[in-house]
């Protein structure tokens, strides 16, 4: 509930702040021809109803767009999408730049609030498939708090963040690589490369938080490393909303360098 002395803070696009000033905006059309992959992620999407459509994102992607121009997920929609009067379709979740996945766009504002609050209220299952440095044979769980520093755009464990926790199983390992599935309790930013990082695991093709001479020997190897973390399942039971989402094929081509060469998940 609001009391005298709350401060609110309301968050709005540049096309929305030069609409209600009623002054012209700079910002222009993205230009799709440079988005190709975002562009197949529309033509072929997961899976497509009246009220929902389900995408897989490309790992190099945006899902929401920032400061530094590139096209996102969000533009995509927001151009190719379904069309309504009041209503403008936009991802529900959001993945980072690297990850590749499942990303949800209502196509309505009651599915919209619906989704919203089962993800607020964690109503929602979000399975990763993960390529780590180093073999796995059990399976456990990481707790913990995580804070993220905007300068540097690092997340760190840190007792005075916020509360984070996974769970991870052992899907294929090798001598020096396993593939995890990964299932988030929380959804904090940067969480599963953090927090593998943490117990000597790190995400193959993360240079932030990962090993980069490995990356760097696996890249010369493969000539193309993705981040190796795929937003891969996502559940919402109450919405009757279950969906997978297909590897890429450079996904693929690491994992068969790496060893693992039959599907196990």
């Amino acid at each position: 509930m609001l009391k005298a002395g709350d401060i609110l803070t309301f968050y709005f696009s540049n096309e929305t702040y030069h609409r209600f000033r009623g002054t012209k905006t700079d910002e222009q059309t993205p230009d799709l021809t440079k988005a190709l992959p975002l562009l197949d992620m529309m033509n072929y999407p997961i899976m497509e109803t009246g009220s929902l459509l389900v995408l897989n994102k490309p790992a190099g992607w945006l899902t929401q767009p920032d400061d530094s121009g590139k096209i996102s997920v969000a533009d995509v929609v927001k151009i190719l999408g379904p069309k309504h009067d009041t209503f403008h379709p936009a991802p529900a979740n959001r993945l980072d730049y690297g990850t590749s996945g499942i990303i949800l766009v209502p196509k309505d504002y009651d599915t919209q609030k619906k989704l919203l609050t089962a993800i607020r209220d964690h109503r929602v299952q979000k399975e990763y498939l993960v390529l780590v440095e180093g073999k796995i044979t059990e399976s456990g769980n990481i707790q913990g708090s995580l804070k993220k520093y905007s300068k540097s755009n690092r997340v760190k464990a840190d007792a005075a963040g916020k509360p984070a926790s996974l769970k991870y199983t052992p899907v294929y390992a090798t001598d020096d690589f396993t593939l995890l599935k990964v299932r988030l309790i929380t959804g904090r930013s940067h969480q599963i490369r953090v927090q593998l990082a943490s117990i000597g695991h790190p995400v193959i093709g993360d240079y932030k938080y990962g090993n980069g001479p490995l990356n760097r020997k696996l890249e010369a190897a493969v000539s193309s490393l993705p981040l190796m973390l795929h937003s891969y399942h996502y559940a919402a039971p109450d919405l009757n909303i279950d969906v997978t989402a297909p590897l890429s094929k450079d996904f693929k081509t690491v994992l068969k360098a790496v060893g693992i060469k039959k599907r196990q998940f």
